[in-house]
């Protein structure tokens, strides 16, 4: 039944009604159209503000760049090239698979399988055997830690820029196929009387992050020393095939500093090692 009937016969069922009394209003629709106006405006403020509160954040810290980069690059095999003051270190590394090669610029070479860090130095017929040197440094000033590990364990030397501190951008980088983003970074100092001078100064450095999110470069220079790092990352997702030496031509590497042979264990194998693969100097 639309308005018109319902009049009709609200009329005809109320014809002694007193005049002036109307039993059907017409709708006030102005003041409809000004309540609704209102409503719908607050409806719209709402989820503006909903949409707001869902949008994540335009960008990310510098810091939590770094480290996605870092996580990044743990995700595929690489190539590396070190340079370490005056050394110069290639090599391949999964750091999936846990495994890895590096070889100086001598024909000293070091290999990681798993836990197991393998040395055999220039000329010699004997590998050393040792657990990886990350978990005996594992409590060492970032520091410490880094200018030991470039050289013998780049991976985990990587791994320290996860505590790298005041990072920031630091303008544009690229290389050979490749362009992304540099940040500068602090490391904290540490101490040591087994750290040569300037070493156990608080450290800065650079390091270059590509479009995908990976590392492709990473400087770190050690206090007023002069003594520097150099870490190059290339040919991403590159095969990598490491095996442990025969298991007579290995010894177990005596307790000191990670990849360093002692004097009684040059003795003991016979061999006329070379300076030791873990030395930065």
């Amino acid at each position: 039944m639309n308005e018109h009937e319902l009049r009709t016969l609200l009329s005809k069922a109320t014809e002694d009604r007193p005049a002036g009394i109307d039993l059907m209003p017409a709708m006030p629709r102005r003041r409809l159209a000004r309540v609704l106006v209102p409503i719908a405006a607050l409806a719209v403020a709402a989820a503006v503000a909903a949409v707001a509160v869902v949008l994540p954040a335009t960008q990310s810290s510098a810091q939590a760049q770094v480290i996605a980069a870092v996580e990044n690059t743990s995700q595929e095999s690489y190539r590396i090239h070190v340079t370490s003051d005056t050394k110069v270190f290639d090599g391949a590394i999964d750091p999936v698979r846990r495994m890895g090669v590096i070889t100086r610029q001598d024909g000293a070479e070091t290999r990681f399988v798993g836990d197991l860090m393998y040395i055999r130095e220039s000329g010699a017929a004997t590998w050393l055997v040792s657990p990886r040197p990350d978990t005996e440094l594992a409590g060492a000033p970032p520091v410490i830690a880094l200018v030991k590990l470039a050289p013998i364990d780049p991976h985990s030397a990587l791994e320290r820029l996860r505590t790298a501190t005041d990072v920031r951008e630091a303008g544009t980088a690229s290389g050979q196929g490749w362009a992304g983003q540099r940040f500068a970074f602090s490391l904290e100092a540490g101490g040591g009387a087994d750290v040569k001078a300037g070493t156990a100064e608080a450290a800065t450095g650079t390091v270059d992050v590509d479009d995908q999110g990976r590392i492709r470069h990473l400087e770190v220079a050690f206090g007023d020393s002069g003594n520097r790092n150099v870490m190059d990352f290339s040919d991403f997702g590159t095969p990598v095939s490491v095996t442990a030496p025969p298991t007579d031509q290995v010894r177990r590497q005596p307790a000191g500093q990670p990849g360093k042979p002692t004097d009684r264990a040059r003795q003991e194998s016979g061999d006329k090692l070379g300076e030791p693969t873990a030395k930065t100097s």
